[in-house]
């Protein structure tokens, strides 16, 4: 049974507890709605990723087209996983 008071939510006789932010199936969920968070830590996955296929980027032997595949292929899922469900600001474009 879930009973609410003006300050906390109690659940079978335990009280839970209100957090700012959780990970929730890899996205980054905040309190206040905003997804800048979340955005930033898919940008420094995504970096992360990118910078671990530098021997491909730098390789003269890999075509630019098969480049082209491997970025959209390994970069781009990482980055705009859970994109479906932001919630774009004017100020997060500008960022």
């Amino acid at each position: 049974m879930v009973k609410q008071t003006p300050n906390s939510t109690w659940l079978d006789g335990g009280r839970l507890e209100q957090v700012k932010e959780f990970t929730y199936l890899g996205s980054l969920m905040s309190d206040d709605g905003k997804c800048i968070n979340d955005i930033k830590k898919r940008v420094g996955l995504a970096s992360a990723v990118n910078g671990q296929l530098y021997k491909i980027w730098k390789s003269k032997e890999i075509t630019i087209k098969t480049k082209v595949m491997v970025y959209q292929v390994l970069v781009m899922p990482v980055l705009l996983y859970g994109a479906e469900c932001w919630t774009i600001r004017k100020e997060d474009e500008r960022n």
